[in-house]
């Protein structure tokens, strides 16, 4: 399952709406790609310098005072301020869950958002995802550069691409009166991130290169399987998505990825 999914699900499990949720997600993706284990300013391949942080905090490396750092943000909502840094890793050290476990960090959302008494009954009843993900900007995330249309398009992709009735209201189960499943588990490779072939931070990452073979395997004529995107590419990926039933939109979301590797 995709981390937007797990997210998704567990926001609204904790009563927030749909709409609600996507606001907030679209924040998550444009700050981190909802990548629990992301430091700020790594754009490597395989994030090695955020997995290489995670790793030194669980095995006691790196510290509380170190994690709390002020300048470095980490995590789904890229946490900076000492204070909410520090909230973290109170939160995920009584929880029992690793660092980057995503449903953990949603759950500390979730714990935050109590404090916001104005924004929090807001995204339990808002059907308007364009003011979620303004509000959440404003008030929640508050990042130096105001890009509301940017986490707007983000939470529309997710919108797109997430299974919206798959998460599961505790007390429905409990009850076993109009049980939802979860869907089939995403495809590994739709676990790790959305590919957006038009980001130039997508340049030479290895998922790219996987982009690019699958295309080839499915009968594109590409010329090379470099993880260096043209626009010879980018048409072809927006072609095949056409074919099956996609946005053409040339992101390689958890819908896309399924299809490219033949389980949708």
């Amino acid at each position: 399952m995709s981390y937007q999914q797990i997210i998704f699900n567990r926001l609204r499990q904790h009563g927030i709406s749909e709409a609600g949720a996507l606001g907030l997600m679209g924040n998550f993706e444009c700050e981190s790609n909802c990548e629990p284990y992301r430091i700020q300013g790594d754009f490597s391949p395989y994030r090695s310098s955020s997995k290489a942080f995670v790793a030194a905090c669980t095995n006691g490396t790196k510290g509380k005072t170190a994690f709390c750092n002020g300048v470095v943000g980490f995590g789904i909502a890229q946490w900076t301020s000492p204070d909410r840094q520090a909230g973290l890793w109170d939160f995920w050290k009584a929880s029992g869950k690793t660092l980057d476990d995503a449903g953990m960090q949603a759950d500390f959302v979730w714990k935050e958002l109590q404090a916001y008494a104005g924004l929090l009954p807001f995204l339990k009843t808002t059907t308007d995802v364009f003011t979620a993900c303004s509000r959440v900007c404003r008030e929640y995330e508050r990042p130096l550069h105001i890009n509301i249309d940017d986490r707007f398009a983000a939470a529309k992709r997710i919108q797109r691409e997430i299974d919206l009735n798959s998460w599961q209201d505790d007390n429905v189960q409990e009850s076993g009166k109009d049980a939802r499943t979860d869907p089939a588990p995403q495809p590994a490779a739709s676990r790790s991130l959305t590919l957006r072939v038009t980001d130039e931070h997508c340049a030479g990452w290895p998922e790219a290169s996987l982009v690019q073979a699958l295309l080839i395997c499915w009968g594109y004529d590409l010329h090379v399987v470099d993880g260096s995107w043209d626009d010879e590419d980018i048409q072809a990926l927006q072609q095949f998505q056409r074919e099956n039933g996609l946005t053409p939109d040339g992101i390689a979301g958890p819908l896309t990825w399924a299809k490219l590797l033949g389980r949708g």
